[in-house]
């Protein structure tokens, strides 16, 4: 069944940019694997990413317009310059936003139940996210990489307590142990009581008379740690690891948060990279395609040998099955597609430059031209 992209983001068809961009960021959170409890939603989560970087590019979405899923396997044999090269990207600082990294959203939810009087609870510590370059073959084939992150970790001298060694949390004097504080006001002849967090407590129901001297009280402390990632091989940019547990430590017992390892791929000077098939160039001479050639081609594994039959013209792809990239979590491995391009001779030598001028004796080209001409002039009489 063919697929319809402006169907699975919800939009029109005469949809804008933005339209597009807002449409992919609202359901790239609802449906993002990481944080998604519904049923099917990492697959849901893929089409949405199809659709999004299809709809997203221009030229893309006008072939998809007007050929629908049939344009999606030629989106890269007109121009290797690599501007439509399909990458899995994320914007991670928009997506995130509502429940890690340590910037509100979610968490915000949860401190405006305090206004009703609860007891604050211990926190989960923040997450972190780490921008990860590697190189393309890395990419491709995998590998593990070593890195550095800062983090906060458990305080080591008061344990995360926040207390100085040898001496313990007090009772809050203020809400009594509660976290709760009352406070009343008059309004309009009535005595109105609200219910908060403990002004001076903040909710823990517990103070520090000697805080800690390594950690001021805050029971943790910045801390450089190295860390170690497997990264599978089929990766691309955009893509990223979840580390659970690697993040911020969490205050009081309460579980640290994740370290989210975000990839990016530099790119190739040869390669270039559409999911899982490999696009390249290799020049021929004019000879070499008029008669027909076996030639040597560079590959992701090596070299390979593919053969140009005769008559070959300058922009024919040729496609080398197998030849391509591992597709991530599978066994199925994409193709690679080799374009030939006629390399024009800039000088040439006196035997060189005899030898055209009797080919092009022998030619039929200027009678071709000719009759292109001749048609022509059908369409102006």
């Amino acid at each position: 069944m063919a697929k319809d992209h402006y169907n699975t983001l919800g939009i029109s068809k005469d949809a804008s940019s933005d339209d597009i961009k807002a449409a992919y960021k609202k359901l790239a959170k609802k449906y993002h694997p990481d944080v998604s409890k519904e049923d099917g939603a990492e697959k849901k989560f893929k089409e949405v990413l199809e659709a999004y970087n299809t709809l997203r590019d221009p030229q893309k979405r006008q072939n998809y317009d007007r050929f629908g899923d049939a344009a999606q396997r030629f989106g890269g044999f007109g121009d290797f310059s690599g501007a439509g090269f399909q990458r899995a990207d994320f914007d991670f600082g928009d997506i995130f936003s509502d429940f890690a990294f340590g910037g509100g959203g979610m968490g915000d939810l949860f401190r405006g139940a305090f206004g009703s009087g609860r007891r604050r609870g211990p926190q989960q510590g923040e997450s972190i996210r780490f921008d990860l370059g590697i190189s393309f073959e890395e990419a491709i084939f995998g590998i593990e990489k070593k890195f550095t992150i800062e983090r906060m970790e458990e305080c080591d001298s008061c344990k995360g307590s926040g207390a100085e060694k040898g001496t313990e949390k007090v009772k809050c004097n203020v809400c009594h142990g509660t976290g709760v504080e009352e406070k009343a006001r008059r309004f309009l002849g009535t005595t109105l009581v609200t219910r908060g967090p403990c002004s001076k407590c903040g909710g823990d129901g517990e103070i520090i008379e000697r805080p800690c001297k390594k950690c001021s009280g805050a029971g943790r402390v910045k801390s450089k740690r190295k860390m170690k990632v497997k990264i599978p091989a089929g990766v691309n940019t955009g893509n990223h690891l979840r580390l659970q547990g690697q993040g911020n430590f969490g205050e009081k017992g309460a579980p640290s948060g994740d370290l989210f390892v975000v990839l990016f791929v530099d790119p190739h000077e040869f390669f270039k990279r559409d999911g899982t098939d490999i696009f390249s160039e290799i020049p021929v001479s004019f000879s070499e395609a008029a008669l027909g050639i076996e030639i040597e081609v560079p590959t992701l594994r090596g070299k390979a040998k593919m053969k140009v039959p005769h008559g070959s013209q300058s922009g024919t792809i040729f496609k080398m099955k197998g030849q391509g990239v591992k597709e991530l979590n599978s066994s199925r491995i994409g193709d690679q597609y080799v374009k030939v391009i006629l390399k024009t001779p800039e000088k040439l030598s006196k035997e060189q430059k005899k030898l055209f001028e009797e080919l092009g004796k022998i030619e039929k080209m200027k009678k071709d031209r000719k009759g292109i001409f001749d048609g022509l002039k059908k369409h102006f009489k």
